[in-house]
């Protein structure tokens, strides 16, 4: 459903236009809101939820470490390819709303790194999860901050529909690829975690 929309929005309205059209309808609670939801795709989040999750399962962890720091190298260098300029630079000069104290970026614009981020960590939770409705909330997630980005004008509605797709592909790959391998086939420690080790009881 995301791709179908974010697709026809793409089709029907010039990014600049979509952009301002966001812009205008901008209020101090908003700003609060987003200026913290934006957190939910940053480097920072994503290292602390792969710490966590050594907590929780060694396979988790493992899995969710590697195909984060491979999906942010691809994009990192998509990003370094493109080196578009951002919403801060494309509109510099006119009369839009900048959020007060927050740090603009002006180049490298395409694709959204926070966005691919989101995708890629909330679409490993939900295949992580058991209970498969939790990945209505973890999607949730994953467009809340593809849609804060474009709030906070550090991306264009194109970069975070890319982000979003790119994320999702480079981790559906490489979570198939990573579940071919020696390590993924075996079924005894990485099914331990740091609080929690079957192996020690024999538990093949």
């Amino acid at each position: 459903l995301w791709f179908i929309v974010g697709g026809i929005a793409l089709c029907i309205c010039d990014k600049a236009a979509f952009s301002l059209w966001v812009n205008k309808n901008t209020s101090p609670t908003k700003d609060i809101f987003f200026r913290y939801a934006t957190w939910l795709g940053d480097g920072f989040t994503i290292i602390f939820a792969c710490i966590i999750l050594f907590f929780v399962k060694y396979r988790f962890a493992i899995t969710a470490t590697l195909i984060s720091f491979l999906s942010g190298f691809f994009i990192s260098l998509l990003k370094n390819y493109y080196n578009e300029p951002r919403p801060s630079m494309y509109f510099k000069g006119g009369e839009v709303h900048f959020m007060e104290g927050l740090k603009l970026y002006q180049w490298h614009s395409f694709p959204s790194g926070h966005t691919a981020a989101a995708f890629t960590l909330y679409c490993l939770f939900a295949i992580f999860a058991k209970n498969k409705n939790w990945g209505y909330l973890f999607f949730a997630l994953a467009i809340l901050t593809a849609i804060s980005r474009v709030y906070l004008l550090q991306h264009f509605l194109i970069d975070v529909y890319f982000g979003s797709l790119f994320g999702l592909a480079f981790t559906l790959i490489l979570y198939q690829g990573l579940m071919m391998t020696p390590l993924f086939k075996n079924k005894n420690w990485p099914e331990g975690s740091l609080i929690r080790r079957p192996y020690l009881s024999g538990v093949k």
